[in-house]
């Protein structure tokens, strides 16, 4: 995704729809993942059987586990970046976050909830749409927004 700080918000522009597991250009298979980059997934989540893919910052290994899916991230080298997650109604999300979302945007609708879970913390990614323009913002537990390290190329 391409982006541009405006503000204190991101707008995206040419945004694309993020690549699912089912994208076939990207997936990989374990033969093809370094073998220190399995072993810290294995590490982190034991008994877990990612599908692999190939991303420009490294890996992401991606699971299902109680119906949600997983993706978790991995520099080339080893190093956990972050794992991710999507919720699909405002209870799952902090109420800190959507308020902060909805006093900047009153008027949007909210189309994506993402939990990151990463080493510098836990952060909270929303999308919030009003016909054609699109934003992605992403806020630290306390809901202040926050630079968003990992994102998908």
């Amino acid at each position: 995704m391409m982006g541009m700080i405006l503000g204190s918000s991101i707008i995206l522009v040419g945004c694309q729809p993020e690549l699912e597991v089912d994208s076939e250009d990207a997936v990989i298979s374990d033969d093809q993942v370094p073998q220190i980059v399995q072993n810290i997934f294995v590490q982190k989540y034991p008994g877990r059987t990612p599908q692999w893919e190939s991303q420009p910052y490294g890996y992401e290994a991606v699971f299902s586990d109680n119906g949600i899916e997983y993706e978790v991230e991995l520099s080339a080298d080893g190093q956990w970046l972050e794992t991710e997650y999507e919720v699909s109604r405002d209870e799952q999300f902090p109420a800190i976050v959507l308020n902060q979302v909805r006093s900047r945007y009153p008027g949007y609708q909210i189309t994506k909830r993402e939990i990151e879970i990463t080493p510098r913390g836990v952060f909270y990614e929303v999308e919030v749409e009003n016909g054609n323009e699109e934003i992605e913002l992403y806020f630290d537990g306390q809901g202040n927004l926050a630079e968003n390290y990992h994102e998908d190329a």
